[in-house]
């Protein structure tokens, strides 16, 4: 027994199976004096089915937003893009009409053709040369988009009926009955205007449904820009010469007046030259004061050797006497003021120095006539030299090609600006659902 005893402590023990008791008591020695307690864990069970079926509605509840979002997020990229770019290739492909382009260049020119250091620098710079011709070219690209320019062509050329055939596209139609503000707006859509600062150069192109008709039409434009700018060269060169003008007029009356007064007085004096006349009385008084010297020194001579009663004597004192007389009178004539300048015989000093006066204005008027003249004339000449005129040097032409509508271009055009729009909307929408949440 003992041996068997034995051969069973020696023996490694097996492990046993534990299974799940309330409370157990375990006692490890009956030797020792000590008893310990031991509490096993309780074990709940777990309800599987529940859990999961938990986990899938929630599961579920997060993939079907997810999902709707994605369809509608295609069916926006359908409906926003790609509806838009099939009906812009419907219309470019299919109904949009064709336009035929024609165009022309021209630069407004002046007589002027010699450089100033301005426009060697306004070369330089990359500017147009001339500050007059450069605002003629504006107003020219203007007067292209004008309503002047369209009631001109349309009194040569029909525009509406060109523009509103039936069979134009509903898109480019314009309606004949449509008012002239409604026609310029239309205008402004045919016709495109360019201007070169550097090269000076006015470009346009119209465009029209049948290539006689832009043709046509180009032409009419051409000759009406050519008639702008013979109405603003003319203009231009009046108001040049205009001072000018208006200073030589006023020389000319003032100069007229004096001639005027001239000849009253001629005819008032009764002398062609008081100059002449005053020169002639003074030689007649020189020579009357001569004899009364010469008849006095022999009268003094007489009386040394007769009587005062002797017939030489009395014959000299009458000559004598009649010499101071006549010098008398006319030194009368020389010096006399009567204080009525239209009398005739009036004192030859008052009418020189009348005279005088006029012979001073009127110089002075024909020397300001002259002047006037002659700033006139280089007036004119200057007005002349900056004329202005249009350099046509690219006439239209026939097109032969309908170039336009861009059909690839245009379908390209309108998917990219539908896709950027659809990319702008979808962010918002995304954005304002995150800060939503």
């Amino acid at each position: 027994m003992s041996e068997k005893a034995d051969v069973k402590l020696a023996e490694p023990e097996k492990p046993k199976a534990v299974t799940p008791q309330p409370q157990k008591e375990v006692v490890e020695s009956k030797t020792s004096q000590e008893v310990k307690e031991v509490k096993e864990p309780r074990v709940i069970p777990l309800r599987i089915d529940r859990a999961a079926a938990a986990i899938a509605r929630r599961a579920d509840l997060n993939i079907r937003p997810r999902h709707l979002r994605r369809v509608m997020l295609k069916l926006s990229f359908v409906v926003c893009v790609i509806l838009p770019s099939l009906l812009g290739a419907l219309y470019f492909f299919l109904i949009a009409s064709e336009r035929y382009a024609a165009s022309a260049s021209f630069a407004v020119r002046s007589m002027d053709s010699v450089p100033s250091g301005g426009d060697f620098l306004g070369a330089i710079a990359g500017l147009s040369s001339v500050g007059t011709t450069t605002t003629d070219s504006y107003i020219v690209l203007e007067y292209l988009k004008s309503r002047e320019l369209i009631e001109k062509i349309q009194g040569e050329f029909d525009l509406r009926e060109a523009f509103s055939r039936s069979s134009i596209d509903f898109f480019y139609r314009l309606d004949a009955a449509s008012p002239i503000e409604e026609v310029v707006e239309y205008w402004k859509w045919m016709i495109t205007a360019t201007y070169d600062n550097t090269s000076a150069i006015v470009s346009f192109e119209v465009q029209a449904f049948t290539a006689d008709d832009a043709e046509a039409i180009a032409a009419l434009i051409v000759k009406y820009s050519q008639d702008l700018i013979n109405r603003l060269s003319e203009r231009a060169r009046k108001d040049a010469v205009q001072f000018a003008q208006k200073e030589a007029a006023a020389a000319e009356v003032r100069l007229r007046v004096i001639r005027e007064e001239m000849r009253k007085f001629r005819s008032s004096s009764s002398a062609v030259d008081p100059t002449a006349s005053a020169a002639a009385q003074v030689q007649l008084v020189t020579g009357i004061e001569t004899q009364l010297i010469e008849l006095r020194a022999r009268l003094g001579t007489l009386q040394a050797s007769l009587d005062e009663d002797a017939l030489p004597v009395v014959q000299l004192r009458k000559q004598i006497a009649s010499l101071e007389r006549q010098l008398l009178e006319t030194q009368t004539e020389v010096t006399n003021e009567t204080g009525d300048p239209s009398r005739v015989g009036r004192g030859l000093s008052s009418l020189l120095a009348d005279y005088e006066k006029l012979q001073v204005d009127m110089e002075f008027a024909q020397k300001a006539y002259a002047t006037s003249l002659a700033s006139l004339e280089r007036a004119r000449a200057e007005a002349d030299r900056q004329q202005r005129f249009l350099a046509v040097f690219a006439t239209p032409g026939l097109p032969e090609l309908a170039i336009y509508p861009y059909r690839g271009l245009n379908t390209f055009l309108v998917f990219i600006s539908a896709l950027i729009l659809w990319s702008i909307g979808v962010l918002l929408a995304y954005s304002i659902r995150d800060h939503m949440r």
